[in-house]
């Protein structure tokens, strides 16, 4: 298993806030990056495509109040998880996206930067909320 992860960010909301922003899917699009096309999403479950990659489809696999979200693609080539990890910080929070999946050392070596791009954008957009 491969874990990338982005640098924690404080997002100037509380920790129940952001949860229930990221805990429904169709606000997902506001954090994504702007490449993203053919975006759809219920409260539960979304689906995009990047350019050169395969249409992606995430379904919220676990919630713990207010401190994690997971999401597991369906249908992947390649099996993964991103997780949202929050941490209340008195009237704000941080946050910290994580992905894991699982990679061979050639796979691995191929996506890591722009994975670890994606989770950057991620967190920016994050702290903007």
């Amino acid at each position: 298993m491969s874990t990338f992860k982005s640098p924690e960010v404080l997002v100037n909301r509380s920790s129940k806030y952001l949860f229930n922003k990221l805990g429904d899917l169709n606000n997902l699009r506001a954090i994504l990056p702007k490449e993203i096309e053919e975006f759809q999403s219920t409260e539960t479950s979304c689906s995009f495509k990047m350019k050169g990659l395969p249409k992606l489809i995430f379904e919220i696999s676990e919630k713990f109040e207010y401190s994690k979200i997971t999401y597991k693609a369906i249908d992947s080539q390649v099996p993964l998880l991103l997780t949202c990890h929050i941490k209340e910080n008195e009237n704000n929070c941080q946050a910290q996206l994580e992905i894991n999946a699982e990679l061979n050392i050639m796979m691995k070596m191929m996506v890591e930067k722009p994975l670890n791009n994606f989770l950057d954008i991620l967190s920016r957009k994050i702290q903007a909320i």
